[in-house]
């Protein structure tokens, strides 16, 4: 009887040790999300610190997603960019040769008129536009005039104020498209105003391809000059692929309406797909790879590991063989004196 009470109380102590446990590794797992979120928060100082790409305005390629390029599926950080400061545009990227995602200057996410949607374009230009029709743009300034002509209210000029059009050399991520930007048609538009000319670098590539210089078409966006309050966030890095999944089970227009494997103008490269599939088949089997390795590595390596002796620990008295303590050696100067 004695013996059975005591193995009672032993599951007891195994049951609750097992809940203690349980509820230590919920509790660190719990601190580790939330410092973790916290770090992203203090980071992006903006929520949700991740979007999801619905569209291929900004792929190098209608066939091929690449790493480093913002493509459909992609999820991006979002970092707040609440001053003009916060954010390069093409034109001073280009001055001073910082870029991101393939082009100089930032990507800007920022929200549109009548569309609870936000874009994600590059952001050319910074421009003033007036009621008289005209711009000023005065970043113009910061590159050679060789790579850029403009027109005014009376003709040619390299003055960055007060203009009607201007067409920049060399830009796409091509880096040899000749686009014109009507500045005058922008005026009337959205004047008194400032703000960013966007565009999306596929659809630069799209509309000058066939004809470099000059484009034959507008592939900036003439829709929108969205203003600095208007700006979510720049983009920032990038988690390729995982965004498909948000896409599959919640399509939109721009991608993925057939569901999982949708490639073409609504879907995503093919590239994309099978990189997911092979991403979640590795994650899925993450688990038993490390189960496995750790294993091997007790198994077969840790034996053959010489024994390292670290200064900091104390050696252990070896114990008898019947268990008990070793018998302690009796100093000399202790014992009693022969008679």
């Amino acid at each position: 009887m004695p013996r059975d009470r005591s193995r009672h109380d032993e599951d007891d102590e195994e049951d609750e040790n097992f809940w203690k446990g349980l509820g230590r590794d919920l509790l660190v797992a719990a601190i580790i999300v939330v410092v973790f979120l916290a770090a992203i928060y203090a980071y992006a100082r903006v929520w949700p610190p991740l979007v999801v790409v619905e569209s291929a305005s900004m792929q190098h390629s209608s066939q091929d997603s690449f790493l480093g390029v913002i493509d459909t599926g992609d999820m991006v950080f979002q970092q707040a960019a609440p001053t003009r400061a916060d954010v390069v545009t093409y034109l001073e990227g280009r001055a001073s040769g910082y870029s991101t995602y393939g082009d100089y200057g930032d990507v800007i996410i920022f929200r549109r008129p009548s569309s609870a949607t936000p874009v994600i374009h590059r952001a050319i230009m910074y421009v003033t536009v007036h009621t008289n029709n005209t711009a000023d743009i005065p970043d113009l300034a910061l590159l050679p005039t060789s790579e850029w002509e403009a027109t005014n209210l009376t003709g040619a000029t390299t003055y960055p104020y007060a203009l009607r059009t201007v067409t920049i050399h060399r830009m796409g991520f091509t880096h040899n498209f000749g686009i014109a930007f009507n500045l005058a048609s922008l005026a009337q538009s959205f004047a008194p105003r400032s703000g960013y000319v966007t565009m999306g670098d596929h659809n630069a590539q799209e509309s000058c391809a066939s004809s470099p210089d000059p484009c034959p078409s507008t592939p900036y966006d003439f829709a929108w000059l969205p203003k600095q309050q208007d700006v979510i966030g720049r983009a920032r890095g990038e988690i390729p692929w995982f965004g498909l999944l948000k896409l599959t089970l919640q399509p939109t227009d721009s991608c993925c309406p057939g569901g999982w494997g949708s490639t073409g103008s609504q879907g995503a490269p093919k590239n994309s797909w099978d990189s997911l599939l092979v991403s979640l088949i590795f994650l899925l089997a993450l688990p038993f790879i490390l189960e496995y390795a750790m294993r091997g590595w007790t198994k077969y390596v840790s034996p053959r590991l010489p024994e390292i002796r670290w200064p900091w620990r104390r050696r252990s008295k070896p114990t008898a063989p019947n268990g008990d303590p070793p018998d302690e050696e009796v100093d000399s100067s202790d014992r009693e004196p022969d008679e």
